[in-house]
């Protein structure tokens, strides 16, 4: 499998006593960032219960801020920065919000992160994973009597005294690509008390997310791709 994996989406949620937005207040928040490295190209105050700012690049590329009473939300789809830049853009939307909403502290912090790996020794993930990974070869098809578009495993990890976060983990074949495979980690972390001063915490959730992917799901599934385990 190719070690360096394609990382196509970051978002993160921080979730917040709940707080009613002026809109007046939205405005002279996109206005800041658009001074800083955190700037997006739109807005949308339409709605009251969602305020949004948004940048699009490309036919797919988009960069979101939502704005809701109880949370932030940041997505980068089919991102096309790295994650220290979005890291840094996390920080800066936080800095400004908590300044000029008058945001209390972070109470539930969650980040998500997609990439894609390139098989090496199997050019089917669907086969790769269902019938050489789970052992399902044949035991699908008389059942479902339908072709499997996507395919996949799921994890849920609890938080432990030794491990901060539940983490939500997807692995799947790609629509988008017949031999890669689609990771998808989400974090949740409670009992988080995160201000203005405490934004380095933020960044280590998502650094943590990140680092599972390629230290953990990555090793898992290598082991299988393998020359001598191939389906002929």
């Amino acid at each position: 499998m190719q070690s360096e994996d394609r990382v196509i989406h970051f978002s993160t949620e921080l979730i917040h006593p709940p707080a009613q937005h002026k809109k007046a207040d939205l405005q002279k928040l996109y206005f800041e960032l658009s001074q800083t490295r955190a700037a997006y190209d739109s807005s949308d105050f339409a709605s009251p219960v969602q305020y949004r700012f948004y940048s699009r690049r490309g036919p797919k590329t988009q960069s979101v801020a939502l704005f809701f009473p109880d949370r932030m939300v940041l997505i980068e789809e089919w991102a096309d920065i790295p994650m220290s830049t979005f890291v840094e853009k996390v920080r800066e939307v936080a800095t400004h919000a908590f300044a000029v909403l008058g945001i209390r502290p972070i109470m539930v912090h969650t980040a998500t992160v997609r990439s894609t790996f390139a098989l090496t020794h199997f050019d089917d993930a669907r086969v790769f994973l269902l019938d050489h990974v789970c052992q399902q070869a044949d035991r699908i098809a008389p059942h479902f009597q339908r072709p499997v578009g996507v395919g996949g495993l799921r994890f849920i990890l609890p938080e432990t005294p030794d491990h901060v976060g539940s983490l939500h983990i997807t692995i799947e074949s790609f629509r988008h690509s017949r031999n890669e495979i689609f990771v998808e980690v989400k974090g949740i972390f409670a009992n988080q008390n995160i201000g203005p001063a405490e934004l380095a915490q933020s960044a280590a959730n998502i650094h943590l997310v990140r680092n599972f992917i390629s230290n953990h799901v990555f090793p898992f599934l290598n082991q299988y791709d393998t020359a001598e385990g191939r389906i002929p």
